[in-house]
């Protein structure tokens, strides 16, 4: 059985003011993980770290892998949280990251981050808790539907403004469904335009196994491997083909 979390939106926020954390993008049931019996730390012990080259992958790749894994292992359907940073927050550390991805469950009705990739990362986090971990800031607001330059930016590959008519941010973040693999794909979503403007239908609620076979040969091979055809073979039996 599913639980429906309203994917509704605070117009921004910061965490003194929050609660509970709100869930953005359109009518989407997390699947309820406690009501299958299962907890978020053990789903978080089972996620995939051998197959998946942590330290040498894009972490879109990762957490479209894991999304997949949570469907096809638990039939979990789960979320995806996507960070987007300013210039302030994404340099330094982080190699100049402009975002960062990771899957979302739901347990007892409550939201949990599930990053698997980093040693310092022990288990489940609050969206607010994993945010600030990636940027050490507690001032992040929420992408509306009707934030349409922050959408757009989506598409350029590059850091957000910390100000705009919005206000001031050290970075933002949106939740969607699982089925979308990188930024470009939700700021299509939702616009209904791509980034030269042409009007597009781009709709992502189930995961595509064709993304999640290219998003596994990325994330199981070296640079060197994928030229020389590494990974093929098995990234088609990880999908079952």
């Amino acid at each position: 059985m599913k639980k429906l979390i309203t994917l509704s939106l605070l117009a921004c926020m910061s965490w003194a003011q929050a609660a509970p954390f709100p869930i953005e993008g359109e009518d989407y049931a997390l699947t309820d993980v406690a009501e299958l019996g299962l907890t978020k730390e053990d789903l978080f012990k089972k996620m995939e770290r051998k197959f998946i080259k942590l330290g040498g992958s894009i972490c879109a790749n990762r957490a479209h892998m894991w999304a997949y894994d949570f469907k096809r292992d638990f039939n979990i359907d789960s979320g995806k949280l996507f960070l987007f940073y300013t210039k302030k927050t994404g340099e330094g550390t982080l190699k100049n990251w402009w975002y960062h991805v990771t899957p979302v469950i739901s347990e007892n009705n409550k939201v949990y981050a599930m990053d698997a990739a980093f040693s310092g990362i022990k288990g489940p986090l609050e969206p607010k808790q994993w945010l600030h971990y990636f940027t050490g800031s507690n001032n992040c607001r929420a992408i509306q539907d009707t934030d349409t330059d922050l959408l757009n930016r989506m598409f350029k590959g590059a850091a957000f403004p910390e100000t705009t008519e919005l206000g001031t941010y050290d970075c933002y973040y949106r939740i969607v469904p699982a089925g979308y693999w990188f930024p470009s794909n939700v700021a299509k979503h939702i616009l209904g335009q791509d980034q030269t403007g042409r009007p597009v239908r781009f709709d992502r609620p189930e995961i595509d196994k064709g993304e999640v076979y290219s998003a596994c040969v990325e994330a199981v091979t070296s640079s060197l491997g994928r030229l020389l055809g590494g990974g093929r073979k098995k990234c088609r039996e990880y999908i079952g083909q």
